[in-house]
């Protein structure tokens, strides 16, 4: 009989060997994420202004969702990875100290032997501590993993929607671009129905019910998740089929939500999202806006309405900015007729474009001060901080008294759509 040759240990089971050590890339990967996420913030802030710039508001209930859930997302990524570095660095901790000191004991303790006893038998055991965060972070880092996919994939395929139907809808009846939505809604909805059903008590056995849930499962995964479905679907499952053994850890992702979605609102509230679904806002003239006065909003990176430089305004003139989004132009432009010309026109070609755009834009504009109508110029220029597209005025108000006034502004975009903004400042005189 031939001799049989052992393997050595440290080939054994190259499986776990990858396990013990995968710790090293986590806190990597960790580290890196946390730094990411906390900036992708910022991205999203980006977004929301994008959409309010070039989006119909009737599509503004789609960006919304898209930012909403974008928020919540990175909310939740980022509290799940902080979690997961601070366990997995006390992890380490805990495996030097094991090093140093394989467990509790008794005969060398500093303190009395019943007080170490009680101790000893309310603390776990220091190699059961060790197992258990290490559990705890490998369960956050595959969370967080399968929600980045999850959410990647989705905002992705929402934006290239968005910029599809804006691309073609001048061609196309919205109704036939909206198809593949209704036809998604549907599909979810169902598998929804389906899902609620097959996890009844009285279904669980039931042969074509579970296969229809399977179906709608299988293809919901490849609707969502498109070429991620198996790698999403595997952690979710790997989640699902070990609930009842492993509740706890489920519950941790939980409170990770939890968490998140507290850092979520904080994070939304510096943003300008709540535009999306209040872009009527209607102004209280007797209230002062921040955002109105360039002395007062220095940390806002975009204009939603006018803006004059200060709240107090001195000498003869009083400057306004009015901010005129992409979506807006277009319309005034189209009520205009504005007369369209060619790339290689000639130069005062395109100086009668440019005039004309002016007069446009002046035309669905009007001013009051105090109630009254008064005369007005446009220029066509960019914001000196934000460099966003807007008009800008010089109002004399050498004829006003030492009090309180007030500038009212309003656009008519077009004939169902008018905006309003009352814009109070005191004048102090010449």
């Amino acid at each position: 009989m031939p001799d049989v040759i052992e393997t050595p240990p440290q080939q054994k089971n190259w499986l776990q060997r990858l396990k013990d050590e995968s710790w090293e890339a986590e806190l990597l990967v960790s580290a890196v994420a946390i730094f990411a996420i906390l900036n992708s913030f910022g991205l999203v802030d980006w977004m929301v202004d994008i959409f309010i710039e070039k989006l119909n508001p009737n599509q503004y209930g789609v960006a919304y969702f898209i930012v909403v859930t974008g928020y919540l997302a990175i909310g939740i990524l980022a509290a799940m990875f902080s979690l997961h570095f601070a366990l997995r660095a006390y992890w380490i901790g805990l495996v030097g100290l094991n090093s140093v000191f394989p467990d509790y004991s008794l005969d060398d303790s500093a303190f009395s032997p019943i007080y170490t006893k009680k101790m000893l038998g309310f603390l776990p055991k220091l190699s059961d501590a060790i197992d258990k965060v290490d559990e705890l972070c490998s369960v956050i880092f595959s969370a967080a993993f399968a929600l980045m996919l999850i959410y990647t994939y989705l905002t992705l395929l929402a934006i290239l929607y968005l910029l599809l139907y804006n691309s073609v809808v001048e061609y196309v009846p919205s109704g036939i671009l909206l198809i593949p939505l209704y036809i998604l809604g549907i599909f979810v909805f169902s598998g929804m129905i389906i899902g609620i059903l097959a996890n009844l008590k009285k279904f669980k056995h039931h042969e074509n019910i579970q296969h229809t849930y399977f179906l709608f499962g299988k293809w919901n995964g490849y609707l969502l998740y498109g070429p991620l479905h198996k790698s999403v679907l595997m952690i979710t499952m790997i989640f699902g089929t070990n609930f009842k053994k492993k509740k706890s850890l489920v519950r941790l992702v939980l409170i990770m939500f939890t968490f998140g979605f507290a850092f979520t609102i904080y994070k939304m509230t510096q943003s300008n999202y709540h535009y999306l679904i209040n872009a009527d806002r209607t102004f209280d003239d007797t209230r002062e806006y921040p955002e109105f006065y360039q002395n007062l909003n220095q940390g806002q990176k975009f204009l939603l309405g006018p803006e004059i430089h200060s709240n107090q305004i001195e000498g003869k003139t009083l400057q306004l900015f009015l901010p005129v989004f992409d979506h807006e132009s277009k319309s005034m432009y189209n009520s205009c007729n504005i007369l369209t010309l060619k790339k290689e026109a000639e130069e005062n070609d395109k100086l009668e474009r440019w005039r004309q755009n002016t007069e446009c834009l002046q035309n669905h504009h009007e001013l009051y001060l105090d109630g009254e109508g008064i005369s007005f110029q446009f220029l066509k220029t960019e914001h000196s901080r934000t460099g966003q597209f807007g008009l800008l005025a010089f109002i004399d108000v050498s004829h006003l008294s030492t009090d309180l006034h007030r500038l009212r502004i309003k656009r008519t975009i077009d004939e169902s759509n008018t905006k309003e903004w009352v814009v109070p400042f005191y004048y102090s005189g010449k």
